[in-house]
């Protein structure tokens, strides 16, 4: 698979949150389904990762996406789990605009800052725009071990279905624990989520450091 492109990365995390179908459905386009985790309840999937090593320099990024199923990929590329990222935000304009342009994510036009406060029980990420919160995020370890991690990401490009895979290898670790936590503030990026009924505790929580986000050729379907 050829490499469209790769990010270095210091830490990041990705927490699993039940949301409403409908609402799902609503952000999804049609040939794609949410998984329900039970009757009527799917999962929005809340990324955010500290990058050190991009073409652009150091940037953070925050992704909200719905799980859908994988497609069926080639013999030996197996992915997890499928997702549609349905709003994106950087903390670089640069970035923001190279990531729109390759792989065709819906982006909020202003900046970003987070917070990455890590300690040995916790990272906590305080996600910030033009100075008001956005979100505040935390998740939790349990063991460790260096491993990675295969994704399918869909996009769309107009009418263009799009998919690419997604890599992620580095130090992780996950459970479904339950001792995650997660507020929205109301902002323009989270008016949508918060008209829904998003659960505030993470049913699972995945934890990276040190390590690389690699994309694969996006191919259409």
């Amino acid at each position: 698979m050829s490499v469209v492109g790769s990010y270095r990365f210091h830490t990041g995390v990705s927490a699993f949150f039940e949301m409403a179908t409908a609402d799902a459905r609503a952000v999804l386009p049609k040939h794609l389904e949410p998984i329900e985790v039970r009757h009527e309840r799917s999962v929005l999937s809340v990324n955010a990762f500290l990058f050190d090593d991009s073409v652009v320099g150091p940037y953070t990024e925050l992704m909200f996406a719905v799980i859908v199923p994988p497609s069926v990929a080639a013999w030996g590329v197996h992915a997890k789990a499928g997702l549609y990222p349905f709003l994106c935000a950087t903390s670089n304009e640069e970035a923001r605009r190279i990531k729109a342009e390759r792989f065709h994510f819906p982006y909020h036009h202003q900046n970003i800052d987070a917070q990455f406060i890590e300690t040995e029980d916790r990272l906590r990420v305080r996600i910030f725009g033009c100075d008001a919160p956005i979100l505040d995020l935390s998740v939790t370890p349990e063991s460790w071990e260096t491993t990675t991690h295969l994704l399918q990401g869909f996009m769309m490009n107009g009418t263009e279905r799009l998919r690419t895979i997604l890599q992620i290898t580095g130090d992780y670790t996950v459970h479904e624990m339950e001792r995650g936590e997660m507020t929205l503030f109301p902002h323009p990026i989270t008016t949508d989520l918060l008209r829904q009924d998003v659960s505030p505790y993470p049913f699972r929580e995945h934890w990276f450091k040190n390590g690389t986000e690699v994309f694969h050729k996006i191919e259409a379907f």
